[in-house]
């Protein structure tokens, strides 16, 4: 029995730790500060696992409380409905969009050698080119299509790690 329950919250654990950080350091800015909360969070939802009926939403609930004592800690002055209603952080369901998060990981024009690369991108990842198409298109090798793409992804994954999101499947 214990046994069960303890696989069923290191399953809750692994799918919900990379929104719930995702919402956190959306909301503290800090990556640091975003894992202590998030520890804490998972902590009392361990100690209230059997008791919960859908830790997605009791979450979110736990998130913004830990989110709101960390500024009532920091900063007494700081309106924590502002902070979780400014328009420019969309959550769905209290947790962080994945089109966001990715669009803007795309949007960085870091991840891209010039506009060439972008639309490379786009042809692959947006509109379903194969690798020969694409390089048709574009005048180049499939080998250079495959080496470009591969590389701008490992970027954007890179920057998608800096915002808790290990694997892109967590998005998903």
């Amino acid at each position: 029995m214990l046994a069960k329950l303890r696989d069923r919250f290191t399953e809750t654990h692994s799918q919900y730790y990379p929104l719930v950080f995702s919402a956190v350091h959306t909301k503290v800015d800090n990556v640091d500060d975003a894992h202590d909360i998030c520890q804490e969070v998972f902590i009392k939802l361990y100690e209230k696992f059997d008791s919960v009926e859908n830790p997605r939403k009791w979450l979110y609930g736990a998130l913004r409380l830990a989110v709101f004592e960390y500024y009532r800690r920091r900063d007494p002055g700081t309106d924590i409905d502002d902070v979780f209603n400014d328009v420019s952080l969309t959550f769905v369901n209290g947790f962080r969009d994945a089109r966001i998060v990715i669009a803007e990981a795309m949007e960085d024009m870091v991840h891209f050698d010039g506009e060439e690369d972008k639309t490379l991108f786009d042809l692959i990842a947006v509109h379903n080119f194969s690798y020969s198409q694409t390089a048709k298109q574009l005048g180049l090798t499939k080998r250079m299509v495959e080496y470009r793409y591969r590389r701008i992804v490992e970027s954007i994954l890179d920057a998608l790690k800096k915002k808790g999101v290990g694997h892109i499947e967590d998005l998903l």
